[in-house]
């Protein structure tokens, strides 16, 4: 790449032509190999994808989609991204929006993308006259999740629904009839359970469980189940005629599919693709295997004022070398089987959890004013700690290794509740822990701080054992961050060889510091929104409202170059120079200019797109 020429040019300020992005791409993988990168990740939930064709967005996004790759090419080629942490994709309702109360085993149908369904490789199961349907066409508001139009009756259950009655009149020899026969064989274990519970709460008339007959609460009781009540389960239909354990079976049969090539997709353009398996779990699971379960504790936390939180089912550690350990290892080995990786969210319920009963088995209220299910913690809590390591090598490890997947694309949310104390029981296992640089200050969360030498068991780490993010999904965005982080300047300036003033008095200087911290070590993690420069946040924790809604723009190329050039957002050209030259001791050098020049072509206001760009320079 010749420097110079660009400097001389007078077109500072805009995106990369293409030919300039060719020159990025070969640079940025220059400094990551100087630097000793290793994993790039951006945290995606799969309602934050933008759909940018409007007439056929249903309101919410899906990594299935083909904007979920187009989306994932631009954060490679301009941020170096290049593993992606999916959150949990099981199902969800309009009542129980959170993935992580969803389904560990189930994809939730609000994920396929119908789109795909026309074509014959699907044995073309939707038209494009039901792809007109009001459900896609609808939807105008494209910056938020609307989840009223998804689950609404005429919503993505009754196109599924067309999709299946197309389905069951396919021949029986048809690659799609045939691929189905053997999805189902190879998930014996959770799918037709899963089924189960649809056919009974049509049975029963409801979803909720406690509304069900006694039997249908109990059919999973044991672990051989109610066998005259399943298979009269089997043959309930629903209004339409349809079988329902069928159509389900087939909805999670298309789910898969559509899963499997998007991961394939994904690992073309060369990311990764790590799932989130959440510790919780929903009352679908609960019912399906309910041996496995204490029948009235959760798991819980601490969330001050003496109140205890009650998040999900707890499995009955009791039967840890039974029931509840042959749970486990078939949600991890179909983590395993789904993704490249995973992340364990909350990994310390496995070693030293929190158990709670919850104040409704006494009569008490279920909920505070922020949605908070309450309990008590109980006073003896499960004898687990012994069983931590044994619980990670023999179950969760040992469904790895079945699956090939290597120790260190396992990573464990050791963060906050019981953390401290379950370290010990990972050491030695070859997993990765996450980290965050929230809290940090000079004695606490910042890279240094892991990396030196010190008593505290989050020390002593070497690069790749952890991976580092300014926060998680739970947390205020960088930019919140930013402006709040004037303490932060000291180490911050001391660790980049940065001018401690400019940091105190910049909240650009203190965002793009952060970021390159985190580029100082082998792993980094930044969400959606703190890459693209947008001060949104995710989830609120101990909040009810505006959660699990954020929409990447469909213009997402524009507002991240809009967004740079407002000095917010992943610049990786300013992050990659300023941790070269701390690891250079303040020193310049051939590569740090070249990034340097990227950095200020991308600091300006100017044309946005790539496309635009080519136009304007390349006469493209």
């Amino acid at each position: 790449m010749n420097v110079s020429s660009i400097h001389a040019s007078t077109s500072f300020g805009r995106a990369l032509t293409s030919v300039e992005k060719h020159d990025f791409q070969k640079t940025q993988e220059e400094a990551r190999k100087q630097l000793g990168l290793d994993k790039t990740t951006a945290t995606i939930f799969d309602f934050s994808i933008p759909t940018t064709n409007s007439k056929v967005d249903t309101g919410i996004g899906t990594s299935f989609s083909d904007d979920a790759q187009k989306l994932a090419g631009m954060l490679k080629t301009m941020c170096g991204v290049n593993s992606i942490q999916l959150q949990p994709q099981g199902e969800i309702s309009n009542y129980v929006r959170s993935p992580y109360s969803g389904t560990s085993f189930s994809i939730g149908m609000h994920l396929i993308d119908l789109t795909k369904l026309k074509d014959e490789e699907y044995g073309s199961l939707l038209t494009e006259r039901d792809l007109k349907s009001p459900y896609l066409s609808g939807n105008k508001n494209h910056t938020t999740v609307d989840y009223d139009n998804v689950f609404a009756r005429d919503g993505q259950k009754l196109q599924l629904e067309k999709a299946y009655a197309r389905f069951t009149k396919l021949d029986e020899t048809s690659p799609l009839k045939k691929d189905f026969a053997k999805f189902k064989k190879a998930n014996v274990y959770w799918l037709e359970k899963d089924a189960l519970f649809e056919a009974a709460a049509v049975a029963n008339g409801s979803k909720d469980v406690k509304q069900w007959s006694e039997r249908d609460k109990n059919v999973f009781a044991t672990k051989e189940g109610d066998k005259t009540r399943i298979a009269q389960l089997k043959k309930v239909t629903n209004d339409q005629g349809y079988n329902v354990v069928d159509f389900e079976e087939f909805v999670q049969f298309i789910a898969d599919k559509q899963q499997q090539e998007s991961k394939s997709n994904f690992n073309k353009q060369g990311i990764s693709i790590f799932g989130d398996c959440q510790i919780g779990f929903s009352d679908k699971d609960f019912w399906a295997h309910k041996s496995a379960f204490y029948p009235d504790y959760e798991f819980g936390c601490d969330i001050g004022d003496g109140k205890y939180s009650c998040w999900s089912p707890a499995i009955n550690f009791d039967k840890i070398d039974g029931e509840a350990g042959e749970l486990l290892y078939n949600k991890f080995n179909l983590f395993f089987k789904r993704y490249d990786g995973v992340r364990i969210d909350a990994a310390w319920q496995l070693i030293n959890p929190m158990i709670c009963e919850p104040w409704h088995n006494q009569g008490n209220n279920v909920f505070d004013n922020n949605g908070n299910k309450l309990g008590n913690k109980l006073n003896h809590q499960p004898q687990v700690r012994d069983n931590g390591k044994h619980i990670m090598r023999d179950i969760i490890l040992k469904a790895a290794d079945v699956n090939k997947v290597s120790h260190d694309k396992i990573f464990l949310e050791l963060l906050g509740g019981n953390s401290y104390d379950s370290l010990d029981a990972v050491k030695g296992l070859g997993t990765t822990l996450i980290h965050i640089t929230r809290y940090g200050s000079d004695n606490w969360g910042r890279v240094k701080y892991y990396e030196s030498q010190g008593g505290s068991k989050y020390q002593n780490m070497k690069p790749g054992q952890y991976t580092i993010g300014p926060g998680t999904h739970d947390d205020y965005s960088l930019l919140e961050q930013a402006e709040n982080a004037k303490d932060r300047a000291g180490y911050l300036a001391y660790d980049l060889k940065l001018n401690k003033s400019e940091l105190e008095h910049s909240e650009e200087a203190r965002s793009k510091a952060i970021f390159a911290e985190l580029h100082t070590t082998k792993n980094q993690f930044a969400t959606l929104p703190d890459i693209l420069g947008q001060r949104k946040r995710i989830n609120t924790p101990n909040t009810q409202n505006g959660n699990w809604t954020y929409r990447a723009p469909q213009n997402y190329e524009e507002e991240y170059h809009k967004n740079l050039a407002n000095g917010k957002g992943l610049n990786s050209a300013d992050a990659l120079s300023k941790a070269i030259k701390a690891k250079q001791n303040g020193r310049d050098s051939v590569l740090t200019r070249k990034l340097d020049t990227f950095a200020e072509i991308l600091r300006q206001p100017g044309p946005m797109t790539t496309k635009d760009a080519d136009k304007l320079y390349l006469n493209a």
